[in-house]
């Protein structure tokens, strides 16, 4: 009975054991040892296994153990990799990898290295940091984040455009936007149109966003900023603006298992972020007389227009006679001409607020990423709405990603990467005709909103207070301005992989073939009834189509040498096509209402254009390495541009960089330092032309409803031919760029504090600009090389970690950048080349000063510089001359996050220091009698300037007709409206919080404010508001459309 006894219990312990060996169920827990935080993506994998989790944002983690498994990996970025044993509790403490504490980032051509090997300066932006503020712009969510970043935004109307610049300008008058490469693919962000081209060398007319619209940032990992030369050589020719290096979201690097999915949506408010102060006490009219039809407000108080001689209700005149007297009240023709009663009380009205809306911003955002034992993938769909603070704009974009990567063989994988964006803009024209032009303006004692836009019964005759410019609300109703964009990027690649069955030995070769096409339409029309199209309207239809071809051979080789030597080389070949195409359609005077379409109007033109551009190079880039201590890294590449003259097409371009890191010298490591680094590097590359043959072109076609043939050509079936504008230099070559860098990288007390320092010079000679001709010589234009520019940079960068606990951890970064553009010299004979603007001002580069500058009519000065006065106190205008200089002094951004507990608050502030900007619409307001400004008419101004015979002026300009003429004759001198453009402005706040977390879900609450907090020299206006998209971009403000202010809150969810 004992031995049966015994050998069933031996069956049940046998039994049990193997239904214990089956799996083992392991919880535990990843810390820092740095600062006892959890590590949150820390990666448990079975040793041995495809089987792993990752930690929560606890850093947490349970896992289904197989019989087989004995030791666990743990491993995290930055960090020293643990093996433990398996049991059911476990606690990993991680330290940081000393080795490995300058990450991995991606260099161009896609390339990884490890940032401590490189001799030049790059700074990345977590996908985290640009979301944080639920910014549904690029360029908007990386302001005051990065050093040597200069970002102007043009307004805050939905789809603005924004100029990018890294470490100044290199060009003159051409493109200054860097090179864009997404998942390593690069695609335009340049805008198709130019505002200066676009509008005949005005800057009058609707905005272009450049094509940095079209990214979603809640789809981006990270963003790496190629600054220098150096950095960016590999991709030669398109480079010489820097190159930033998008990395979007996919199941690469994700713990093998389960679908992981993360949603967002966000929901924000946006209102005016500054308006100017506005008189309420004088009415409309001029030389304190009313006059309902005077564009002034320089007319009698408000309170006593009951007591016009003319219109007042108090007094006889016609329209007493004919309706009676109205005691207290006024009468108003535009109010009889709308059919309402035209008697009215006087009041003030606040035009401008009454005129803008509450705008809304809705972005929803999934993504869906899985990793498989030899495969991954990610799907992500999002979605942009906004209605902007102007009724009559909008935006929406649609955003859908697909990737995928597969593992074939042991050295073989295979990938893909598709983009497909449609984006629709609804815009405001700006300037000349713009929206602005009649609410900023329009006289305290109209009522622009409540008065109607158009006379009784004919939607189509505007009724406004003033002429010549579109009422603004008939405006909304009547104009239209849009911008339609469906545009695919995307890439596929092949890459093979081999040790050569060593350790010190490895080969990576990559083949990839991406394209990038997009077609963009545009209409700018104006109705019938408008002013603009001599009253009978007017319309643009006009696009670009563009489709860009790239062809990526990379072959890297890295060797390890032995202990002390490493070695790596890269070789490769790239071949761009660009094959681009151009509409235009010009249709005015509509021959009947209510159809505002090309074929309405009475007279048309059209124009097309289609060119194709081939870029083949070669590059090889060769980096040694000794100790993990010296770096020198040297490259080459051979560019061959079709789009310069024959026999002038193939350009080399060399770089060189080295880096030394001195805490690595056994004498210099210490408690202190921790990690010391100084780097230099020597960069040339080119920027090419449009080179076109000179040639004829057939004239504008004219034509019209009625016409059954052109009106002009051709005649009896024979062409004319005329000369083109433009003839180009046939000795063309590319623009060079020779960039000079030194820096230093610096880490204190165990990386408490991290400050990184470098100074950057480019010297730029051979700019392709635009020289004007004598019209004699039967052309306008010369396209040659000529001038010289040069661009000196200091940057710094310092982040402080005070706080480093498990509770609580607070960071804060400063990036300080001063940069110095200065134009040298220009073409022979040249002294300053126009940019943008009106007949006076302009925003020009002008030989022996920074650039830009703004060129226009100035006070006249004695020999000391100082502003003269006539005999009646009032300033004399001089000649035309520099007034401005657009360059700041600094810019600086301050970012910090403070985590308390679970609860994390993150600023972004931004300060511009320095720099001037032409503000017309501050200039106007004085001149139009509405600015705050004018409103002490029974006071004395005293212009600050001097006599003719040096004695400082005294005299006094006192009351309102006296005041009238000193604002107009400042009206008259562009220098008066030139002002001090600094800024501090506070760029983001923004509160999240865990409101649910388990093993399976997360689901965090944010709220958000962007651009709430501003202090500025520039009275009335967000210094931020500009005119154009171009080089121009900062430096002038006309009826600009106004920065906004957001208020906000979201959702994301991970699962």
């Amino acid at each position: 009975m004992m031995k049966k006894f015994t050998f069933i219990l031996l069956c049940l312990v046998i039994g049990i054991s193997t239904v214990v060996a089956q799996n083992t169920k392991v919880a535990g827990s990843v810390i820092s040892a740095d600062d006892g935080l959890p590590v949150i993506g820390a990666s448990i994998v079975v040793k041995g296994t495809m089987v792993g989790t990752v930690t929560d944002y606890d850093g947490n983690f349970t896992l289904e153990v197989p019989s087989n498994g004995k030791v666990l990996i743990v491993s995290y970025v930055g960090m020293l990799t643990q093996e433990v044993p398996v049991s059911p509790n476990v606690r990993v403490v991680l330290k940081s990898d000393t080795q490995n504490l300058d990450e991995v980032v991606v260099t161009a051509m896609g390339i990884s290295k490890e940032k401590k090997a490189l001799g030049y300066a790059v700074q990345d932006v977590k996908g985290e940091k640009l979301t944080q503020a639920a910014n549904s712009n690029l360029a908007g969510a990386l302001q005051g984040k990065v050093s040597g970043l200069d970002i102007k935004p043009s307004s805050g109307m939905p789809g603005a455009s924004s100029q990018i610049t890294i470490r100044g300008a290199r060009s003159f008058s051409g493109d200054n936007t860097p090179l864009y490469v997404i998942d390593g693919m690069p695609v335009t962000s340049t805008p198709d149109v130019d505002t200066d081209l676009q509008n005949n060398g005005s800057v009058s007319g609707a905005d272009f966003a450049n094509r940095a619209v079209d990214i979603d940032p809640n789809d981006i990992e990270s963003i790496n900023i190629l600054k220098g030369q150096a950095a960016s050589a590999l991709y030669g020719i398109r480079a010489s603006n820097g190159v930033i290096v998008i990395t979007t979201k996919s199941g690469k690097g994700l713990a093998k298992g389960k679908p992981q999915i993360s949603f967002s949506s966000n929901l924000s408010f946006d209102v005016i972020g500054r308006l100017p102060e506005f008189q309420k006490t004088y009415a409309q009219g001029a030389s304190g007389k009313y006059s309902p039809t005077n564009s002034l407000s320089w007319g009698p108080k408000i309170t006593d227009l009951p007591n016009d001689p003319t219109y007042g209700g108090n007094t006889s005149n016609a329209y007493t006679k004919e309706y009676g007297n109205h005691e207290g009240m006024y009468y108003q023709p535009q109010r009889a001409a709308a059919g309402l009663d035209p008697w009215t009380t006087p009041q003030a009205y606040d035009n401008a607020k009454d005129f803008f809306d509450t705008g809304v911003t809705w972005s929803n955002s999934i993504n869906v990423a899985q990793a498989l034992d030899k495969s991954s993938y990610s799907v992500s769909l999002g979605n942009t709405h906004q209605d902007g603070i102007i009724p009559s704009t909008g935006m929406d974009r649609y955003n859908v990603k697909v990737s995928a990567e597969t593992k074939l063989h042991d050295n073989w994988t295979t990938g893909f990467i598709g983009n497909y964006i449609t984006t629709a803009i609804d815009k405001a024209v700006t300037s000349g005709n713009g929206l602005l032009r009649t609410v900023y303006s329009a006289p305290p004692s109209y009522d622009l909103a409540g008065i109607p836009s158009h006379i009784a019964g004919d939607p189509y005759t505007q009724n406004s207070f003033r002429g010549a410019f579109d009422q603004a609300y008939w405006a909304m109703d009547n104009n239209k301005f849009t911008e339609n964009t469906n545009r695919f990027f995307g890439n596929a690649y092949a890459n093979y992989k081999t040790k050569f069955g060593t350790t010190d030995h490895t080969l990576n070769v990559r083949y990839m073939f991406g394209v990038d096409s997009y077609t963009t339409d545009y209409v700018d029309s104006y109705g019938y009834g408008s002013n603009t199209g001599g009253g009978k309207g007017q319309i643009e239809n006009y696009g670009w189509t563009n489709a860009t071809y790239n062809s990526l051979l990379t072959i890297n080789y890295d060797w390890n040498i032995n202990d002390d030597w490493g070695l790596n080389v890269v070789a490769g070949n790239e071949v761009i096509q660009s094959n681009r195409g151009k509409y235009y359609e010009y249709g005015t005077g509509y021959n009947f209402p209510g159809w505002n379409h090309i074929d309405n109007a009475t007279t048309q033109s059209t124009s097309s254009e289609h060119w194709k551009k081939r870029t083949v190079g070669f590059f090889g880039n060769v980096s040694a390495s000794y100790k993990n201590m010296l770096y020198l890294t040297v490259t080459g590449r051979q560019d061959y541009v079709s789009s310069m003259p024959r026999g002038n097409r193939a350009f080399f371009y060399p770089s060189v960089s080295a880096g030394f890191i001195l805490t690595e010298l056994d004498a210099l490591k210490n408690d202190v330092v921790n990690h010391a680094k100084i780097r230099a590097s020597y960069a040339e590359v080119g920027q090419a032309g449009d080179f076109r043959e000179n040639f004829y072109s057939v004239p504008t076609y004219g034509g019209g409803f009625y016409s059954l043939t052109p009106i002009l050509y051709p005649i009896n079936g024979s062409n004319g031919y005329t000369p083109y504008y433009k003839i180009y230099d046939p000795n063309l070559k590319p623009q060079n760029t020779r960039s000079y860098e030194l820096g230093t990288d610096l880490s204190f007390f165990d990386n408490l504090v991290t400050l990184n320092y470098t100074f950057s010079r480019q010297n730029v000679k051979d700019q392709i600009f635009d020289v004007p001709l004598a019209s004699s010589t039967g052309a306008g234009k010369l396209v040659t090389n000529g001038g010289k520019l040069h661009t000196n940079v200091h940057e710094i960068t310092l982040s402080f970690n005070p706080i480093r606990t498990r509770d609580i951890n607070w960071d804060f970064g400063f990036n300080w950048t001063k940069m110095d553009n200065y134009v040298d010299e220009l073409a022979p004979g040249v002294e300053n080349i126009s940019l943008g603007g009106y007949v006076t001002p302009q925003v020009r580069a002008a030989a022996g000063e920074k650039y830009p500058v703004i060129y226009g009519v100035g006070y006249k000065r004695d020999a000391n510089g100082n502003r003269l006065v006539d005999e009646n106190g009032l300033p004399i205008a001089g000649e035309a001359q520099v007034i401005g200089k657009v360059s700041p002094d600094f810019i600086m951004g301050f970012n910090t996050t403070l985590r308390l507990w679970d609860c994390t608050i993150s600023a972004v502030l931004d300060w511009k220091q320095g720099g001037q900007m032409y503000s017309r619409t501050s200039g106007l307001a004085d001149y139009y009698g509405v600015s705050k400004r004018t409103e002490n008419r029974e006071g004395t101004i005293i212009f600050d300037g001097y006599k003719e015979d040096g004695t400082k002026n005294d005299i006094g300009i006192t009351g309102a007709n006296a005041q009238q003429e000193y604002y107009s004759i400042l009206n008259n001198i562009d220098e008066s409206s030139i002002y001090d453009n600094s800024f501090i402005k506070l760029r983001e706040v923004a509160v999240s919080y865990p409101v649910f977390k388990s093993n399976w879900m997360q689901v965090t609450l944010n709220v958000f404010a962007r651009n709430v907090l501003i202090w500025a020299q520039v009275p009335d206006l967000d210094p931020e508001a500009s005119q154009g998209n171009n080089n121009m971009s900062g430096a002038f403000e006309d009826y600009s459309m106004p920065q906004t202010a957001s208020y906000g809150f979201g959702v994301n969810v991970k699962f």
